[in-house]
């Protein structure tokens, strides 16, 4: 059996700005592409964040954001129509395009 220590073995032979630009070239690998949304799923995620709004339910959303996905659970603290934002009672505040899921928490 061969032992081969893959890009390990070449790292000392590459100049530094070499080695920047295949970690970045890497890292851009684990980027997500932002899910794209019809008309009919926006308007139920907005019937779905009035109610959580006005019910106080905790909500789990699915949010994209810097080119990854994240959830985040939370209770929805105000609506900020004229921005396009919501804030949850933590104090962080998402867009709403950047939701790609709801679901409400009861």
């Amino acid at each position: 059996m061969i032992r081969d220590r893959g890009n390990i073995k070449w790292n000392a032979m590459m100049l530094p700005e070499h080695v920047k630009k295949l970690r970045e070239w890497k890292k851009q690998d684990e980027y997500e592409e932002k899910p794209e949304l019809d008309e009919f799923t926006l308007q139920d995620f907005n019937e779905q964040l009035l109610i959580a709004y006005t019910n106080r339910y905790e909500v789990e959303l699915k949010i994209w954001k810097d080119r990854h996905t994240y959830k985040v659970n939370g209770k929805i603290a105000k609506i900020h129509e004229h921005q396009g934002t919501f804030t949850l009672e933590d104090g962080r505040t998402f867009s709403f395009e950047s939701i790609y899921g709801i679901a409400i928490i009861e």
